[in-house]
């Protein structure tokens, strides 16, 4: 049967993961002191309670913890219908990131962790007691890229990371502790040369101000107007800095397998809609591929109102009016009103 890291990773790729790999289990106050070196990263970096400093001590509050079961799910195969990729990431039109129970994704990493279960071991599943990234790049399943994003070498950066905090001393695959490496070409900068709000100041820098996947999601922090004119159509996520490195072109060129659901979602998609959501368009269209972080229906319905004044479509003005007449949100109200003034200049 062979050894039991071997059984983990068979099992692992026959769920459909790309990769499968084992880090040790320890603390990581190295990605702290980074964190807190971005700007604007306070939010998350500087309570004793903050998400970030819960991460950097994976070892501490998990003492029970030996090895990190790490796994990656790829998604870069599909050609995702464009009307759709311009206002979403591929990485939530994917359902991939944190999958809905009964969900195909969601269903591999129960499987996966059903089996890790069954060969004895204690298993927690939670993306948020440890940085994701680093214990990969430690396992030797991911690397580095200046854009901040993970990679493999089947998925190229479209690519979700999983792993379990296991009981069981299992053998490290990769390099272990500061033994992780950035892939990129040396001195390339595509990646902050087209990120569209200018968040990335460098390669591996992020002003979470300035990225539009933070804005995307909240009213405040976030939701800064001075760059709602550089957000294009994008309402939840960003694949900008992505879509042009060099390390993903192989991948992107060879994505041609469609997804049927998508597709037929392209058909229903309304960014006026979207404006004027109801609790019946967001079950049946945002959810599914916009469940991530936002709760707040009017967020979405913010973030509906800025792209639609970026479309310089004066077309989508009636809707935004009528849209002002029935919003009780001063947050949505103002982005509205700013949508209204960039069309009325068009009209």
């Amino acid at each position: 049967m062979g050894s039991i890291e071997e059984q983990i990773e068979r099992k692992g790729l026959e769920l459909g993961f790309s990769n499968v790999g084992f880090a040790a289990v320890r603390d990581y106050p190295e990605y702290l002191e980074q964190a807190r070196r971005r700007p604007n990263c306070g939010i998350f970096a500087d309570a004793d309670d903050a998400l970030l400093v819960r991460l950097s001590k994976t070892r501490t509050l998990n003492p029970w913890a030996r090895s990190v079961v790490c796994a990656t799910l790829g998604f870069a195969s599909i050609d995702y219908p464009a009307a759709l990729r311009r206002s979403v990431a591929r990485a939530y039109l994917a359902r991939a990131y944190s999958p809905q129970p009964g969900t195909v994704h969601a269903f591999q990493v129960e499987e996966l962790a059903s089996f890790l279960e069954g060969l004895g071991m204690r298993v927690e599943r939670d993306q948020f007691r440890m940085p994701q990234r680093l214990v990969c790049a430690e396992a030797g399943i991911t690397t580095y890229g200046n854009n901040n994003f993970a990679y493999t070498e089947q998925d190229g950066s479209f690519v979700i990371l999983v792993t379990f905090l296991v009981d069981r001393e299992l053998e490290p695959t990769g390099p272990g502790a500061f033994g992780a490496e950035n892939g990129c070409p040396e001195g390339c900068d595509l990646c902050v040369r087209a990120c569209p709000t200018g968040a990335m100041a460098a390669p591996c820098e992020l002003d979470l101000d300035r990225c539009i996947l933070f804005n995307n999601q909240r009213f405040a922090p976030g939701a800064q107007e001075g760059i709602w004119a550089s957000m294009g159509e994008r309402i939840h996520g960003c694949d900008a800095c992505q879509e042009v490195c060099p390390r993903n072109r192989g991948v992107l060129a060879t994505a041609k397998a469609k997804d049927p659901f998508l597709e037929a979602l392209a058909e229903e998609f309304d960014l006026e809609r979207v404006l004027e959501l109801d609790e019946a368009y967001y079950d049946s269209v945002v959810r599914p591929i916009m469940y991530n972080y936002i709760k707040d229906l009017d967020i979405f319905r913010r973030n509906a109102a800025v792209v639609l004044g970026n479309t310089g479509d004066a077309a989508h003005l009636p809707a935004l009016r009528r849209a002002r007449d029935a919003c009780g949100n001063p947050d949505v109200l103002k982005a509205i009103d700013w949508a209204i003034g960039r069309l009325e200049e068009v009209a």
